[in-house]
């Protein structure tokens, strides 16, 4: 019966070791992709602000797509 505790012992062991090892591998690949893909980033200047209202000609223009596209899907 001592020996049967003794194997399952050591096959707790091995998977626990196992699994601790592999995430520790895992959580260094992550560090070094991190600082490989740690890029600048690239900032882009608009002359129109990204929260403007659109403009009349983009509102009809809305406006014919969804007529056509409910005229087309009825």
């Amino acid at each position: 019966m001592g020996e049967l505790f003794t194997d399952a012992l050591m096959i707790m062991v091995t998977g626990m070791v196992t699994v601790f090892a592999f995430l520790s591998l895992l959580i260094g690949a992550m560090a070094v992709l991190r600082k490989l893909a740690d890029a600048p980033e690239v900032t882009t200047t608009s002359n129109t602000p990204a929260t403007s209202a659109p403009n009349a000609a983009e509102y009809a223009a809305i406006a014919a797509a969804v007529h056509q596209y409910r005229r087309n899907h009825q």
